[in-house]
């Protein structure tokens, strides 16, 4: 009895090289949501080029492709959706270069999408005054610790994910990043 065998797939497809690419990522150690971000950008690339009949050969995707997959995004989404794609595109389509798959970038010579300066929305201090107000109106330990970070937040400036890094091992003062006796915490930003 002959054994089914999967579908031969052209090296060129996009399919097979966002798997190869999604690979690479993995292998560079990348944050997760990097990862996602980039390989999820690949995906809608591909998705967006089937959809309307354009080549799904990596090697016969142009500029033009690219411009009007980010037309399209730019049409239904914000400035920064459509700048995050752009840059995972750019990054799947210098890969692609490196790995010889294709001669050069059809985003070479792109620029990104221009996002406009929002400043973002601040609380005021009677707002802040009722969130904390929320908060400290119980003892139990979930009031205590929301009063805790909400204060932190508002005293450092912090991003969330920092302060969700934030380690308290008070045996270790190498991984230790929270002082409790002088007040002190250490944050780690973030690398980009």
């Amino acid at each position: 009895m002959r054994q089914a065998s999967a579908p031969i797939t052209a090296a060129g497809d996009i399919a097979v090289n966002i798997e190869s690419y999604g690979r690479h990522l993995r292998a560079e150690n990348l944050s997760p949501r990097t990862q996602q971000t980039y390989i999820e950008s690949a995906h809608q690339l591909a998705r967006f080029l089937a959809q309307r009949g354009m080549p799904q050969d990596v090697a016969s995707i142009t500029r033009e492709h690219v411009e009007a997959f980010i037309t399209h995004l730019l049409e239904r989404w914000k400035p920064a959706t459509a700048n995050n794609r752009f840059r995972g595109c750019q990054s799947f389509f210098k890969w692609l270069a490196e790995e010889g798959e294709i001669r050069e970038s059809p985003m070479a010579r792109m620029r990104p999408p221009k996002v406009p300066e929002a400043a973002p929305d601040v609380l005021r201090e009677p707002e802040l005054k009722r969130l904390l107000a929320t908060c400290e109106k119980g003892s139990d330990f979930a009031d205590r610790r929301d009063a805790a970070l909400l204060r932190v937040f508002i005293d450092t400036g912090a991003r969330r994910a920092e302060i969700e890094g934030l380690r308290w091992t008070p045996a270790d003062d190498e991984t230790n990043d929270v002082d409790l006796n002088t007040g002190v915490l250490r944050v780690i930003g973030k690398d980009d």
